[in-house]
């Protein structure tokens, strides 16, 4: 295994099959404006290399965290235990007390086998849902009745859907001024910056779309990363007066047609949460898009200490206030 710089690393993965957000050059643009010398970049050869990782190192209680977002992957269809587990066990040999994955690669036995022949567990308690629904652009896209039903509802408002192939200063402002509301109205911990905004849309494998009212008002945006035929869901915004003209439907039924014209073949929704809570209702929405579900690999975490298990708990769900599912 090999520490590289980001060049390299960049340089590297844009030939592998599998290159999630989390892992693209355009996602390290936008969380490294603050501070680049907090990620590290890691390869399991220079020679032939197959698996490849970014993670984002810090300190709480004077220990070393790394975390990392999922991996970049040669060869997505042929999964190695040995290599995963070679890969990750050299990582653990670095100078951390505690590494946290949570890799979003559709579930193979074969990645568990070697990340837990690489020393990794399940951690205490889970944070976010291993859960997804993948749609085939290149088929008919069915909807349940509610969506039907919205989509019907929106013909008499006279929307129109906008793709922005280059974002201006006011395309940014536009979409953080409906993302900040929404954010604010849910009590999202979700916030974006203008300039994080920018650094994200500077890179060609992130798209903005919009919806617009009769008054060319933008009620609507949504923000996907594209690469080769897959596409994922990152950030999605509508105002009240988008929700009162069922916006969103109009938006991703739009953008689903945009994205099969381009030959993309996989669209990922990003995580469903089936829940008992007000979560629930963004399953609900997602799932009225008839597709296949997906599970991912999802967290794993190893220790230096036992003791740090425990804490890493404790820290997430009462200092971090995160919301266990």
């Amino acid at each position: 295994m090999e520490s590289v710089n980001k060049n390299i690393f960049f340089e590297i993965t844009q030939n592998f099959d599998f290159v999630p957000f989390t892992q693209s050059e355009g996602w390290w643009t936008m969380n490294s404006i603050k501070d680049e010398n907090r990620f590290v970049f890691f390869v399991d050869s220079l020679e032939k290399p197959a698996i490849a990782c970014m993670g984002n190192t810090m300190k709480r209680f004077g220990l070393k965290l790394l975390i990392i977002e999922s991996e970049c992957l040669l060869d997505e269809k042929n999964i190695d235990s040995k290599k995963i587990r070679d890969f990750y066990k050299a990582i653990v040999q670095t100078n951390f007390d505690m590494i946290e994955i949570n890799s979003s690669l559709p579930y193979n036995a074969l990645y568990e086998i070697g990340i837990r022949q690489a020393g990794f567990l399940k951690p205490a308690g889970l944070f976010s849902t291993p859960l997804s629904i993948l749609l085939d652009l290149q088929k008919q896209i069915e909807y349940d009745k509610n969506w039907q039903k919205n989509l019907r509802r929106t013909e008499k408002y006279n929307l129109d859907f906008r793709e922005i192939t280059n974002p201006t200063q006011q395309d940014l402002i536009d979409y953080l001024e409906i993302h900040s509301a929404m954010v604010e109205r849910k009590k999202l911990g979700e916030k974006l910056s203008l300039e994080m905004l920018k650094k994200l849309l500077e890179n060609e494998n992130f798209q903005l779309f919009f919806v617009e009212d009769e008054a060319k008002k933008r009620i609507a945006g949504l923000i996907i990363y594209v690469r080769k035929d897959f596409a994922i869901s990152i950030y999605s915004a509508t105002s009240l007066e988008g929700r009162e003209k069922s916006a969103s439907y109009f938006l991703y039924d739009n953008t689903f047609r945009q994205l099969s014209k381009k030959s993309i073949v996989r669209y990922d929704c990003g995580r469903i949460s089936p829940a008992a809570h007000t979560k629930n209702d963004i399953f609900l929405f997602k799932d009225g898009v008839k597709g296949s579900y997906l599970l991912y690999c999802g967290e794993w975490s190893w220790y230096k200490r036992q003791i740090y298990r425990p804490l890493m708990y404790f820290v997430k769900k009462y200092l971090f206030k995160r919301v266990e599912v």
